[in-house]
């Protein structure tokens, strides 16, 4: 069990960083979409957003997944509740941030929290695998 909960820490910490890429391309595809005056529809914004949009479900679906096996390995179980947690948090930050700009930055700094934790529990499940397997 151990090991599947190695798995999906590893693909949650992933999801996560492909997700803050996903960002950069959709506010980049804005830009390069822009006309010579500078204007771009909303359409054409929404349009570059939607694989940051489409994944964020699917980080959210992963956060919940290792929450859950990490109950049922009883492993890391206070750092997975954080990490869902802030997936919530991400959550409705996106949401706030469609009504209050200004949200938009603590949505992105979330996300760095996210890949920061993530990353670092995936890191120390495949250090302690390795370490088991020559004892």
């Amino acid at each position: 069990m151990r090991s599947l909960f190695r798995i999906v820490a590893s693909l949650a910490a992933l999801a996560v960083v492909v997700q803050i890429g996903f960002a950069g391309y959709g506010a980049f595809n804005a830009v390069d979409k822009a006309d010579d005056a500078g204007s771009i529809s909303k359409h054409a914004v929404d349009n570059g957003f939607d694989p940051h949009g489409a994944l964020g479900t699917i980080v959210l679906v992963l956060l919940l997944l290792l929450l859950i096996v990490s109950l049922v390995a009883r492993v890391q179980v206070r750092t997975s509740a954080v990490l869902f947690g802030l997936g919530i948090v991400q959550l409705l930050l996106a949401w706030g941030a469609s009504h209050a700009a200004w949200v938009g930055f603590f949505h992105g700094v979330n996300a760095v929290a996210l890949a920061a934790i993530a990353g670092t529990l995936a890191g120390n499940e495949w250090r302690q695998a390795r370490v088991a397997s020559t004892e």
